[in-house]
């Protein structure tokens, strides 16, 4: 059976406008195409995905500015279903248990097209998208325009993008449909000849079929599928900051608090330090923190069924922290090679201990008790969490302009 699919990534769905947002990407009448390769790898056989992806980014003077990513992902490994931790038969007293997984494989392609074109002080922009996975497919158009004002020392940036997604799972024969709709707002201001500060605000409103379907809920003895509400409200808050050294180098700040209707609430801190060596050399450290709280219908495990229910990792209390660093170099005027390497690390909040399996007996009221042990106190099994994770990211580019 499939397991969960990374839903949405990678879509070009609403961009909102940050710290720079009006710098053109290309010269007049250049064209600029991009070739990048990422793999991502989780520990312990979990997900794994390699993605190349090409951009090409054609300026046409006075016509505007055309945009085409092309993108192509295959996703393999296994991922947790949701199900209760437990200790297999080989595991001793003192072992940390075994999650349950799914082993899934997939493939996804997507696309997406841009126009943008400035008109006096504005330069609005167009983006259609598309996505196909084997059971997801999803389309999207966004509209964003920035406004430079004040001589240029401050832009503000809006835009809107609407997503509709269909899912046709592989484990069952209906099909469902997913909606969302997308707004942003922010400004950027140049507070000096070195300082930059960016604010902006994001809204997105999604109704539907918002279940994972290959996610299973512990629910007395047994496990059942999950049950997710069929809306959601997600709202965010950016804030920006870039300042340039004379010793040739920038610092690049950002805090991003995000809530939502299901009661999660994250923190991400991302520090990145650019540094210029030499005349074609840049080097970018990068350090994240990342915090989150639990959706208010997350367990891992259910005395009885309720209206709303899941053991999604994802949507329990976990931090994690990235340590990363890049560096680009300018072979040549036409020619640029960019390479980036991240660790990450993630621990779960929401902690539990995993219990050997037990036999079930029926009460005299013909209820199924189950006779556990929880293996709690000195020498039993150590507690754990299915969030627990570590991930290596890499990435290699060319670019070359025309």
């Amino acid at each position: 059976m499939a397991a969960t699919r990374r839903r949405g990534r990678g879509r070009i769905g609403i961009v909102a406008a940050g710290i720079g947002a009006l710098a053109s990407t290309a010269a007049r009448g250049e064209t600029n195409l991009d070739f990048r390769f990422l793999y991502y790898g989780e520990n312990d056989n979990r997900t794994q995905v390699l993605n190349p992806e090409i951009l090409l980014r054609q300026d046409f003077g006075e016509k505007g500015q055309l945009g085409l990513l092309l993108a192509y992902d295959t996703i393999s490994g296994a991922s947790p279903t949701g199900e209760y931790p437990t200790l297999d038969a080989t595991a001793t007293a003192s072992s940390s248990g075994t999650i349950p997984m799914a082993e899934y494989k997939d493939t996804r392609r997507a696309a997406s097209l841009s126009y943008a074109k400035r008109l006096g002080s504005h330069l609005p922009s167009v983006d259609l998208s598309y996505s196909r996975e084997s059971d997801y497919l999803s389309r999207g158009v966004s509209l964003v325009d920035s406004w430079e004002l004040f001589g240029k020392r401050s832009t503000f940036h809006v835009g809107a993008g609407i997503l509709r997604d269909n899912i046709s799972p592989a484990n069952m024969t209906d099909d469902f449909t997913k909606k969302s709709l997308s707004l942003s707002a922010g400004w950027t201001q140049v507070l000096g000849p070195r300082d930059l500060l960016d604010f902006s605000f994001g809204l997105t409103k999604l109704d539907g079929y918002l279940t994972d379907p290959y996610k299973l809920v512990t629910v007395g003895t047994t496990s059942v599928p999950e049950v997710r509400p069929d809306t959601r409200s997600r709202n965010s808050a950016v804030f920006k900051y870039g300042h340039y050294y004379l010793s040739r180098s920038a610092l690049k700040a950002s805090y991003r608090y995000y809530w939502d209707d299901w009661s999660v609430k994250a923190h991400t801190l991302d520090l990145t330090w650019d540094k210029r060596v030499g005349q074609k050399l840049i080097l970018s450290p990068r350090l994240r923190y990342y915090r989150q709280g639990a959706a208010s219908f997350f367990a891992y495990e259910f005395p009885t069924p309720e209206t709303t229910m899941s053991g999604d990792y994802r949507l329990s209390a976990f931090w994690s922290w990235l340590a990363g660093i890049g560096f680009r170099v300018d072979i040549s005027d036409q020619v640029a090679f960019t390479m980036e390497a991240a660790y990450q690390d993630q621990t779960g909040l929401d902690r539990v201990t995993p219990r050997a399996a037990v036999p079930v007996i029926l009460a005299p009221s013909g209820q199924p008790i189950r006779l556990e042990e929880d293996g709690e106190g000195e020498g039993g099994p150590q507690s754990l969490s299915p969030a627990d994770l570590q991930t290596v990211t890499a990435t290699l580019g060319f670019s070359f302009k025309f």
